[in-house]
């Protein structure tokens, strides 16, 4: 542990900074991720179960995926435009 954060010392700081945003980023997603879990869970009772059921309505963590997973197909069409228009 001790070689690990002195070679995280001897980086510039620019490299440090990016590592601590980073890192930042990555402890609050887990957060989040596990807050949302535990809330849909916490919350949500038999009677709610149930009209979820009969009215077929995404629970908020599919939801979450769902327009996540929009999210990263339209990035990646974004980004495969962008290359090509570069390329051109």
């Amino acid at each position: 542990m001790k070689n690990f954060i002195q070679k995280i010392q001897q980086k510039s700081r620019a490299s440090r900074l990016l590592i601590l945003w980073l890192s930042t980023a990555l402890v609050m997603i887990i957060i989040i991720v596990i807050w949302l879990f535990s809330f849909s869970h916490t919350f949500r009772s038999n009677k709610a179960e149930k009209e979820i059921k009969e009215t077929n309505l995404p629970s908020l963590f599919e939801s979450i995926k769902r327009d996540f997973s929009t999210f990263r197909q339209q990035l990646e069409a974004g980004l495969k435009n962008l290359e090509k228009n570069e390329g051109e």
